[in-house]
């Protein structure tokens, strides 16, 4: 995967300034050219992810830094994910970040990849995608731990598709045609147009004028299968893509694949991970 570095380098400046904006105190007495080596070491197991800015974290800080795992790889407790060698104060300012960021991110692809899993017990071809529910900030990389745990990243911002909501939909008094009509008149032909509803009925009504993707929004599972047969019925079904949301959950998600749909999304990925990763330094 190729990623915009000159982000990546922006935010990681960013998170090393709000961790240290004038000096490490706590590293004061340590020598100015000491030289150490340490480890990264799991303490828990699950999927890791953010060696890339890692990398980039310990190469702006001038220590050297050999990975052992790469991006997506399952760890166990006690692997040792990268090896570093440099400054000793150097290796100390850029520790919490890392780590933090790390353990963060291999959350959000462990949690991912827990659903991928449970995907794959069924012959269906469904995708599970995260939401714009992120940490202002972080998104760029709770999105691409998404990506790395096997998930789609469905929009990492407002303009990157129309995405028609209930609020859009209770300013045209829920008339779903005249929304699509003149959303039309605005949109530029390269933008896909997703629209939420919570009826069958309006899921008939969105396809029929023009939408590309239809939410089915707090359906469940029995809901949505008549919503996709009701579409089959009416030759609708090929037209359009259909994504399931609200109240998705690893015990109830292989219901909704059963069900129908080409995508499920929830914010249980980026927001609340269930995976905790535990990572550590040591000297």
């Amino acid at each position: 995967m190729s990623y915009n570095r000159i982000l990546i380098e922006r935010k990681i400046r960013e998170f090393l300034e709000e961790d240290s904006s004038y000096e490490d105190v706590s590293s004061s007495t340590i020598p100015i050219d000491a030289v150490s080596s340490a480890k990264i070491i799991s303490k828990s197991f699950g999927y890791i992810s953010g060696l890339e800015e890692l990398k980039i974290l310990y190469g702006m800080l001038d220590v050297k830094i050999i990975f052992k795992k790469k991006d997506g790889d399952p760890i166990k407790k006690g692997d040792i994910i990268a090896e570093l060698n440099g400054n000793t104060r150097n290796i100390l300012l850029g520790e919490r970040v890392g780590l933090n960021l790390i353990a963060h991110m291999s959350a959000i692809t462990s949690t991912t990849r827990k659903y991928v899993s449970i995907i794959n017990q069924s012959d269906k071809s469904v995708r599970i995608a995260c939401t714009r529910k992120t940490t202002p900030g972080l998104r760029f990389f709770e999105k691409k731990a998404t990506i790395i745990g096997g998930g789609d990243p469905h929009r990492f911002s407002l303009d990157d598709m129309i995405l028609l909501k209930d609020t859009h939909l209770k300013f045209y008094n829920s008339n779903i045609p005249k929304l699509l009509s003149e959303v039309k008149k605005v949109a530029s032909f390269s933008k896909k147009i997703e629209i939420e509803v919570e009826r069958v009925d309006d899921a008939l009504i969105a396809a029929r004028n023009g939408a590309d993707i239809i939410m089915l929004d707090n359906f469940t599972p029995d809901k949505v299968e008549e919503a996709v047969n009701q579409l089959k019925t009416y030759n609708l079904r090929d037209k359009v893509l259909v994504e399931v949301s609200g109240n998705i959950t690893q015990e109830n998600v292989l219901n909704y694949v059963l069900s129908g749909p080409d995508i499920i999304s929830t914010s249980e990925l980026t927001q609340r991970p269930s995976e905790h990763v535990d990572l550590t330094l040591r000297f």
